[in-house]
């Protein structure tokens, strides 16, 4: 049995195309201009991160980040499965391992933007950013997972797209999947799998 543990932006759903643009409006609407890089770094964070890595004060986080989800959920039809998800999900369950989400949503982020979408049936823990004490890129979100599920460092896999992802199975101790599908600058990330569509996770596993 594995324990193969996902994040959910960029790896999951395909979330940038409608999340990245509203966090841009609500930056924009509130008076701030970060960059386009700035906003493509910040989306691998959580949202608090996120928003003061582009120069939000904590005192406007709140309204800030009220902006962002607003923008968001209004589009939210427009956020989709990665072609291939579903299948190498079943699979992977039908298979007799275990699975788990470690997000950088908090957890009313990931139910009003996430479980709409139908993947929850799959999942036997979801691990979300304000369920632990420090949120990725340290380790304790894929701890939290493992005590969830009953797997050990040993049997886990964490697959995500960003460099905070693979930070965190570092720190971890975790074998780390890179989901080239959904990564950005995929060069400049390290990890122990380079992975180019989900179905190469069972390959994986079967070799």
């Amino acid at each position: 049995m594995h324990y193969i543990i996902f994040d959910v932006d960029g790896t999951l759903i395909d979330s940038a195309p409608v999340y990245l643009p509203a966090l841009g409006q609500a930056l924009n609407d509130h008076g701030y201009t970060p960059s386009p890089e700035q906003i493509q770094t910040a989306f691998g964070m959580t949202g608090w991160q996120g928003l003061a890595y582009c120069g939000v004060p904590e005192n406007e986080f709140d309204a800030v980040m009220h902006s962002w989800e607003q923008e968001a959920y209004h589009h939210l039809e427009r956020v989709k499965v990665y072609g291939g998800i579903v299948d190498t999900l079943r699979a992977l369950k039908e298979s007799g391992n275990k699975l788990g989400i470690a997000t950088s949503r908090n957890r009313s982020q990931y139910t009003h933007g996430v479980k709409p979408l139908g993947l929850s049936e799959f999942f036997d823990a979801v691990v979300c950013s304000d369920d632990v004490a420090d949120p990725k890129p340290a380790p304790d979100e894929l701890f939290e997972c493992l005590k969830r599920m009953g797997g050990t460092i040993e049997q886990a896999i964490f697959i995500g797209d960003s460099a905070y992802d693979m930070q965190c199975a570092r720190s971890a101790g975790v074998k780390s999947g890179l989901a080239l599908w959904g990564c950005h600058d995929p060069e400049k990330m390290q990890a122990d799998v380079r992975l180019a569509h989900p179905s190469e996770i069972l390959k994986m596993l079967n070799q």
